[in-house]
C-alpha cells in the first residue's frame, strides 16, 4: 500500500542559557534590531506619515445664474455688456444689448449631479464686428465624499480674434484648483461667500476681481478650451456666443485623519517587519546552532495519544 504525506509538523527546538550570558544579550540585541530596522527603513524612505492624500469625486456644481458678458467691438464706444451683478447692472444698462440669454444644465447619467452647462448669449451689435469676448460665470461648488467643502466659485474665459466674426462656439471644463489640501472633518465654508465683493459701480475692476479670486487656496478655472470663430453675419443678426462647459470628475487633495495616517504607517511597518523576522530567525539559528555563544539545545517532544 502506498502511503502519502498528509500533514507535517516540525519538531520544536529550545535553546537554553543563563539570564546573564552572552547568548542572552546577543538574542536581545537581534530582537531589538528586528523591530527597529523596519521602522527606520519605512520612516527614512519617505511616505511613512501620510501628510496628504487624493481621491476622485464628481462635484455637485450648480450655475447660480450670475454672469458678466463683455463683447469688445471695433467701435470702442459701443461694447456689449450684459450682467446680473446687481450693483453693476444699472450702471451699464445702456450697453446691455443682449436680447436673448439661454442657460441650462444637464445630468446625463441621472445621478443627481449636473454634468454639463450650456450657456448661449446673443449680442445686438448692428454693423460692428466683435473682436473679443470675456465672460464670468458664478457657481455653487460642493464636495462631500471625504471633505465637506462648499464655496462660490468662478469661471473666467476670454477669447479674441484679429478678424472678428459673427459667432463664437467654445467648449471647456470647469476644473478644481488647489494650493493646499482640504480638511478631513467638519464643514469648510471659508469661501462660501460672494466672489464679487464690489458694492458700487466705481469699485468694479476686472484685474482686482481676478487678483482677489486667485488669492484663494481653492478655486475653479475653465480649462481645455477649444473655440471656433465663424465669419459672416447680416447686420440685422446678432453675434452669438455659445459655451459648453463640462463638470468632470475631480482629483481632490485632502489631509487624512489620524486613524488613516496610523493605518498606512502600520501597513508599511508590518510589511518590512515580516521580512525582518525571517532574516532575524535565520541569524538566530546560525548563531545558536554553530555554538558561537554557549547554549544548550533541547528538543521538546510532544506526547502521542
Amino acid at each position: 500500500m502506498v502511503l502519502y504525506v498528509i500533514f507535517k509538523d516540525g519538531v520544536q527546538t529550545e535553546y537554553k542559557t543563563s539570564i546573564c550570558s552572552k547568548a542572552t544579550l546577543l538574542i536581545l540585541f537581534i530582537n531589538f534590531l528586528m523591530f527597529t530596522i523596519p521602522f527606520l527603513i519605512a520612516y527614512n524612505t519617505q511616505g511613512f506619515w501620510l501628510k496628504s492624500n487624493t481621491y476622485l469625486e464628481q462635484p455637485d456644481v450648480h450655475f447660480i445664474y450670475q454672469y458678466l458678458v463683455l463683447m469688445e467691438t471695433d467701435n470702442i464706444e459701443s461694447p456689449v455688456i450684459c450682467t446680473t451683478f446687481q450693483s453693476l447692472a444699472s450702471h451699464v444698462e445702456e450697453y446691455d444689448n443682449c436680447p436673448k440669454i439661454k442657460a441650462r444644465e444637464e445630468d446625463y447619467n441621472k445621478d443627481g449631479l449636473y454634468d454639463k452647462l450650456f450657456f448661449e448669449v446673443e449680442g445686438a451689435i448692428g454693423d460692428n464686428e466683435v473682436f473679443e469676448v470675456t465672460i464670468i460665470l458664478l457657481f455653487d461648488y460642493k464636495l462631500t465624499s471625504h471633505s465637506n467643502f462648499q464655496m462660490q466659485s468662478m469661471g473666467w474665459l476670454s477669447m479674441s480674434s484679429a478678424l472678428g466674426g459673427g459667432r463664437l462656439d467654445a467648449v471647456g471644463e470647469l476644473r478644481l484648483e488647489q494650493k493646499s489640501p482640504l480638511g478631513f472633518k467638519g464643514r469648510d465654508l471659508r469661501y462660501n461667500v460672494s466672489v464679487v465683493t464690489a458694492t458700487h459701480p466705481h469699485e468694479y475692476s476686472l484685474p482686482k476681481l481676478l487678483s482677489e479670486y486667485s488669492n484663494r487656496n481653492v478655486t475653479t478655472t475653465i480649462n481645455n478650451v477649444y473655440s471656433v470663430w465663424r465669419r459672416g453675419r447680416d447686420s440685422d443678426d446678432p453675434f452669438v456666443f455659445s459655451l459648453e462647459l463640462s463638470y468632470p470628475e475631480q482629483l481632490v487633495r485632502y489631509k487624512p485623519g489620524t486613524w488613516q495616517v496610523l493605518k498606512m504607517a502600520w501597513v508599511q511597518y508590518l510589511a518590512l517587519l515580516y521580512v525582518s523576522f525571517l532574516i532575524g530567525r535565520k541569524l538566530k539559528h546560525f548563531v545558536l546552532d554553530n555554538r558561537l555563544v554557549n547554549n544548550i539545545r533541547c528538543h521538546s517532544w510532544k506526547k502521542s495519544f
